[in-house]
């Protein structure tokens, strides 16, 4: 809450001050009386202080005098007046012959932002205007206040050779605060700050945060001033550190196949909607094939897109389109004797749904801050081709016959192998050869499927090598297939 000083206290105050005889002035100068500090940013005890502090100075004045707040009640009672009559304030010439007072002293501080604004002013009391005023400004803590208070009380008073000089300060007021800022290339605090920079001239600001552009500017510090600077910085874009632009080799392939596939898909899924609409068979691809390319550009931005990863992604996406023909071949899609050979429309959506559910999926796992092997796709693709060969030898060896028996077999066991071949090279890194690499530096082996060694047993991907030996009949050709291996 504002706290002020009305005009009638101000009058109590002149009347305690001066409650000495007229006689007595000019021997001793004019008399002046200080009423105190209006403020609403100041608690009152430190009002009391600063206030002091003005009428020190007022007493030690050369051609003023103090008069000290006295008996206002046997004032009062000696001219026979009430209290209320002496703060009327419609008679100042009445009342200023009564204290004895030409003149009294106002004053109040201000705050603006991080800025004070000290002003005094000496009015006279005989005619009420002001004959004197000074206006002094501070940045710094509350606690240095009294430094521009005494300052701005001895302007006022007309004493010569005060040092009035406060300094040369920038004030920074950042958006959003806590933003680093630095005075020519030394750092200075974090928004928002006021530094005292040693002298009047240009200086360099800059402002740093993570996750924010940079921003600079020169400013010029005019002497015994303060430049005011509010700056807002905008949202950095995430940086991509050479780490991961050095794991960004596959990234123009993906984004080729991307472009490619998206018009082909376009295309696809025209066809299984049944449109026989022209224009959008031209237009679609056109308008699909840009945002494509644009849309996995921003999105391959500062992620690990290695040729592992790529290779993996698009692979996968040509994999699961596949099944749509594989349906057309299962569900006896070939065209009758005598027919003209087609392609129903809802086999080709279901390869555009294959393609995006194992694009969707490999984009998934694979995604991280390290780089995907690229012997795990080759590994992942042979267990997902191994296991469509399992889904459907078994419903052939269980003599089914029915179509969607045999087609959800194929893909029931085409995602069950990926999965196991997927989980089985879990501890693959970049750079690992296909096969198990033995610890310590050993020789590394093909892999078997049931590893045992010093420290347990381990199920790992049987990898068949191609074997030529020598046999009594001449040169033997066969398949190498590791089934157990055991280490010592």
């Amino acid at each position: 809450m504002k706290r002020s000083i009305p005009f009638a206290l101000v009058l109590f105050a002149a009347v305690t001050a001066f409650g000495q005889s007229p006689e007595e002035q000019p021997a001793r100068g004019l008399g002046v009386v200080f009423l105190g500090f209006d403020s609403g940013d100041i608690s009152d005890s430190g009002l009391l202080i600063l206030a002091d502090l003005v009428r020190r100075e007022i007493s030690i004045a050369p051609g003023f005098s103090l008069v000290e707040r006295g008996n206002v009640e046997a004032l009062l009672e000696e001219q026979e007046m009430r209290l209320s009559d002496a703060f009327d304030a419609s008679d100042p010439v009445r009342i200023g012959r009564l204290i004895g007072a030409r003149s009294y002293m106002v004053g109040r501080i201000g705050l603006l932002g991080t800025l004070y604004i000290i002003s005094l002013r000496m009015i006279d009391v005989e005619t009420g205007a002001v004959t004197r005023s000074v206006t002094e400004e501070f940045i710094g803590p509350l606690e240095d206040l009294r430094k521009p208070v005494r300052i701005a009380a001895q302007k006022i008073l007309g004493i010569p050779g005060i040092e009035v000089n406060q300094g040369e300060f920038i004030s920074v007021v950042t958006d959003p605060p806590g933003v680093g800022v630095y005075v020519n290339g030394l750092f200075e605090g974090n928004g928002p700050v006021v530094v005292r920079v040693p002298a009047p001239g240009k200086y360099d600001i800059k402002l740093t945060s993570d996750g924010f552009k940079p921003w600079s500017q020169n400013v010029t510090v005019e002497k015994n001033s303060t430049f005011f600077l509010k700056a807002k910085l905008l949202r950095q874009e995430r940086i991509v550190d050479e780490r991961t632009r050095a794991l960004q080799d596959g990234r123009v392939a993906f984004l080729t196949f991307t472009t490619v596939y998206s018009a082909a898909a376009s295309e696809a899924l025209l066809y299984a909607l049944g449109s026989e609409n022209v224009r959008l068979y031209i237009g679609l691809p056109l308008l699909a094939s840009p945002l494509a390319f644009f849309g996995a550009l921003r999105a391959t931005d500062g992620v690990v897109m290695n040729s592992g990863r790529s290779f993996m992604i698009m692979s996968s996406a040509l994999w699961g389109s596949t099944w749509g023909l594989a349906a057309a071949v299962v569900f006896g899609a070939d065209a009758a004797p005598g027919e003209t050979a087609g392609f129903p429309p809802a086999y080709a959506g279901l390869s555009v749904a294959g393609s995006l559910l194992y694009g969707g999926l490999s984009t998934w796992l694979t995604a991280g801050d390290e780089p995907f092997p690229s012997s795990r796709v080759w590994l992942y693709h042979l267990g997902s081709v191994l296991g469509s060969f399992l889904g459907l030898g078994v419903p052939y060896v269980l003599g089914a016959e029915s179509p969607g028996i045999i087609y959800a077999g194929m893909l029931t066991g085409s995602l069950a192998g990926s999965a196991t071949a997927l989980w089985l090279t879990r501890d693959y890194t970049e750079g690992r050869n296909v096969g198990n690499v033995a610890s310590e530096g050993r020789r590394s082996f093909p892999g078997s499927l049931v590893d045992i060694g010093p420290t347990g047993v381990a199920l790992g991907l049987p990898v068949p090598i191609p074997v030529i030996a020598a046999s009594g009949n001449g040169l033997a050709s066969g398949i190498y297939v590791p089934v157990v291996r055991a280490r010592y």
